[in-house]
């Protein structure tokens, strides 16, 4: 090893990559390999959440998880309510999550229900982090942007009312990425 080389500071020491390739350090702290000519697409960002595996906390009246990734302007998902409601999306694979967009269920003046949400996301379910937080109450067909100024790698994306009592009820989640090079 180089006299030079910090371990601390270069995520390239003791994590070798093929020719082409270099580290690149994820907020979780492990280390990926990514080809060198790596780099964010001039496109714009496409929903990779949509038609994807999902599931919630509970279910009532037969309004599924699916629902809020079915692309449907007629559907909605619902949880019962209950202690801390939660609604996931398994992507598939990892992406570059550049921004996530949730439109609050309208009708029947309910929108306020969508409150102390948080949207978390990460390579599994049991390694969560915080995207962002919601304090609400949100409002009818109200159509609720979250971005973030560096992208956050993630195959899982969560919504959880934390902390009180509630149900989670949403018409759509959209979840804009690029795929990891």
């Amino acid at each position: 090893m180089s006299p030079f080389v910090d371990p601390l500071f270069d995520p390239n020491v003791g994590n070798q990559c093929a020719e082409g390739e270099v580290n690149e350090s994820l907020q979780n702290k492990k280390v990926v390999c990514l080809r060198d000519d790596c780099k964010i697409p001039k496109d714009e960002p496409q929903d990779v959440a949509l038609g994807k595996k999902t599931k919630q906390s509970s279910t009532i009246y037969n309004l599924w998880a699916k629902y809020a990734v079915d692309g449907l302007n007629n559907t909605h998902q619902f949880t019962a309510r209950g202690m801390s409601p939660y609604w996931w999306v398994d992507l598939g694979n990892i992406f570059n999550i550049m921004r996530i967009e949730i439109i609050n269920r309208s009708g029947n003046g309910r929108g306020h229900r969508l409150h102390d949400l948080d949207i978390s996301v990460g390579p599994c379910l049991d390694d969560l982090s915080l995207f962002a937080h919601f304090k609400g109450p949100g409002k009818d067909g109200e159509h609720l942007i979250f971005q973030r100024r560096r992208y956050t790698d993630g195959r899982f994306v969560k919504l959880s009312i934390i902390n009180v009592p509630g149900a989670l009820n949403v018409h759509m989640v959209n979840v804009f990425a690029y795929p990891i090079c």
